[in-house]
């Protein structure tokens, strides 16, 4: 039985410098940063909800803004970039036994 999981691409502006650290800091524990201010994550709806409520928890919601782009798989493949970088990181499943 397969795990439903999410695609999803964080973009976030944070205008005070603690806080954009902290937010950085929180998303490196959810995904791959792929921009200063951009993640690649793969997870599931749990863990989206988590890293939401520590997210919601950091920013000012008056100064600040976070998007949440939930891409398909479909859609990933299609993903093209120029430069430095690679394609959409995809979490590797764990198993601690």
């Amino acid at each position: 039985m397969s795990r439903r999981r999410d695609n999803i691409v964080v973009s976030y502006d944070i205008h005070e410098p603690e806080r954009l650290v902290r937010v950085g800091k929180i998303m490196k524990d959810y995904g791959e940063r792929v921009l200063k201010s951009v993640f690649e994550c793969n997870l599931s709806p749990k863990q989206f909800m988590g890293m939401k409520s520590r997210i919601d928890q950091a920013i000012d919601h008056v100064e600040d803004s976070v998007r949440f782009y939930f891409i398909c798989d479909k859609c990933i493949k299609n993903v093209r970039f120029d430069g430095l970088g690679r394609t959409f990181a995809e979490d590797e499943d764990v198993i601690i036994t």
